[in-house]
């Protein structure tokens, strides 16, 4: 039961990277489009499954947090634009200090407006 609850999230997870990275991929185009090539940073991503061509040996994770919070915030980067969801691993024992982390990892990321808290799970 355990197993095939981890094959569906890691699948869940793949497909959710793919729709992310070919809807990144689209919103530089259009604005290529929109206002040329000279005034929009290139940052498009590479889709790592068309590199996963060959099987690899599966590593461990290198840091991987034995304690603290997930916490799900919802984030836009325009007032009138949807919310999207912004994922955080704290460290932190302290939901508040998790969150606040949180909030400041989405505006270095460049999502200014912090909606609300989707939710906070420990780990």
């Amino acid at each position: 039961m355990m197993d095939h609850d981890m094959k569906a999230l890691e699948e869940s997870l793949l497909t959710s990277r793919d729709e992310f990275i070919s809807k990144h991929n689209r919103e530089v185009d259009q604005a290529i489009e929109q206002f040329g090539k000279r005034n929009v940073k290139q940052t498009k991503i590479e889709n790592p499954a068309a590199k996963e061509s060959t099987p690899t040996r599966k590593r461990a994770p290198t840091e991987s947090h034995k304690i603290g919070h997930l916490v799900r915030l919802g984030v836009r980067k325009k007032r009138l634009a949807l919310d999207e969801i912004f994922e955080f691993k704290s460290s932190k024992i302290s939901k508040l200090e998790a969150r606040l982390d949180a909030e400041k990892a989405a505006r270095n990321s460049g999502y200014p407006i912090i909606g609300y808290v989707h939710s906070i799970e420990k780990f």
